[in-house]
């Protein structure tokens, strides 16, 4: 029995490990090329994988978008407990922290990211996909959401729907990939700047009336 948990254990390990490997790959690939230009067999040799191989650990080509999402999601998630301990218990401060971590992470992967922010939509149509998609992408809105309820619960953020509002905040933060071609020339702390400014003045603010009243 206990061999065979420490070869399931090893095995689970060496798929991670593949995965990591794959989706390092695809980053490189997707610098180079389109999503549709590059091959199955291109992405595993990048990886260093045999061609037919990467089907243990990929079903299509398409699974690659669901990997890219969970990869970048898994690296936030690694990052909570330490944003939160330097935060110092202040939600305000933990949110601004969350949102420059997940524009790192975006920068870090930018094309990559663009591929998942483009074909990404069309994938989570698919019923096949859509539920993998939902689970790879919930644990960042929930961390967004938890941050903003936090700071509700204090008094300190305010916003009439937290998933709403997390939406917005991913989307000012994803707008430093999607917009690279417009922002050419303009450095990342730049852009920051302004992002801090629209948080600060609409999520730290005096609470706002209902814009219907």
């Amino acid at each position: 029995m206990a061999e065979a948990v420490r070869s399931q254990s090893h095995d689970d390990a060496l798929a991670r490990h593949r995965r990591r490997q794959i989706f390092d790959a695809a980053c490189r690939v997707l610098k180079r090329k389109s999503f549709h230009e590059a091959s199955v067999k291109e992405f595993a040799l990048e990886a260093g994988i045999a061609a037919g191989s990467i089907y243990v650990y990929l079903e299509s080509k398409d699974e690659l978008l669901v990997l890219i999402a969970e990869s970048m999601v898994g690296e936030l998630i690694e990052a909570l407990p330490s944003i939160r301990e330097r935060a110092g218990d202040d939600p305000r401060r933990e949110l601004l922290a969350l949102m420059r971590a997940i524009m790192d992470v975006i920068d870090r992967y930018r094309e990559a990211f663009n591929v998942l922010h483009h074909e990404g939509r069309y994938l989570s149509r698919r019923p096949r996909y859509r539920e993998a998609m939902n689970r790879a992408v919930d644990p960042y809105l929930s961390a967004v959401r938890d941050v903003l309820e936090r700071g509700r619960a204090r008094g300190s953020v305010h916003f009439h729907d937290s998933l709403s509002a997390a939406h917005i905040i991913h989307m000012l933060c994803a707008g430093w990939a999607t917009g690279g071609g417009s922002l050419k020339g303009i450095a990342m702390d730049t852009y920051w700047k302004e992002v801090t400014g629209i948080i600060e003045g609409r999520f730290f603010a005096p609470a706002l009336p209902d814009a219907g009243k």
